[in-house]
């Protein structure tokens, strides 16, 4: 009785316990293009560039990813330049999103979400976050809202990252703007882009800040 309980305590010690995930640093890049309708111009293509970081935890097969934007360059659309202020954009919500790997390298997995309300995001006294607006004939701020739903389209990892093509439905809301212009033509939106994404390992510890200044580790395809 004793013997059998001495084997059964040895095969239980044996037996290999969950596998403990790698933990990476992943700078990225996002390449988006798409149509946005525009007061008084019409129909105008955008391009939008985001630059993120992310805390990856890697297993056999799968990857989950947690990211924050650190910057984002949106083309100007007929000499109208968007934009947000640094600290506005390190208040940006994470998102999180699951990939399962295969055998031979490709990724799949469900679409992840992100995005904020109305709620005062970057403390200045204005719903949602505030878009700084500059151009010849109507500047100031807006007062947005956004929920982003992203869908990955393909996409295949290696030991030093990830890359592919992503869909993305963004709807924006307006709670207000500054200035009689920019009160009269924003306008809320739903809007689809279509682009390309890349990841690469990079140094532990290193965060937006760090990075911030210099030629970014990755680029994806399309980038300007």
């Amino acid at each position: 009785m004793i013997q059998t309980a001495l084997l059964v305590a040895k095969l239980l010690a044996a037996e290999p316990g969950a596998a403990e995930p790698r933990v990476e640093v992943w700078a990225g890049h996002q390449v988006l293009n798409g149509k946005r309708k525009v007061p008084i111009y019409g129909e105008k293509d955008t391009h939008t560039e985001n630059y993120l970081i992310a805390e990856v935890h890697r297993l056999p097969g799968h990857i989950e990813i947690i990211q924050k934007t650190c910057r984002i360059d949106i083309q100007p659309i007929k000499s109208v330049l968007a934009s947000m202020k640094t600290e506005t954009v390190a208040r940006l919500p994470k998102s999180r999103l699951s990939l399962y790997e295969k055998a031979d390298g490709s990724v799949a997995g469900p679409p992840w979400n992100t995005g904020w309300g109305d709620e005062d995001l970057d403390g200045d006294g204005h719903p949602g976050a505030t878009v700084q607006i500059s151009g010849t004939s109507c500047s100031g701020e807006v007062y947005v809202s956004n929920q982003s739903t992203t869908t990955l389209l393909s996409g295949r990892a290696t030991d030093e990252g990830l890359s592919g093509q992503i869909s993305v439905r963004m709807k924006q809301r307006i709670f207000g703007a500054s200035g009689f212009c920019l009160k009269l033509m924003a306008g809320d939106s739903d809007e689809t882009q279509t682009g390309w994404f890349a990841y690469r390992r990079i140094q532990p510890g290193n965060s937006c800040r760090t990075l911030a200044g210099k030629p970014w580790p990755v680029k994806a395809q399309g980038s300007k």
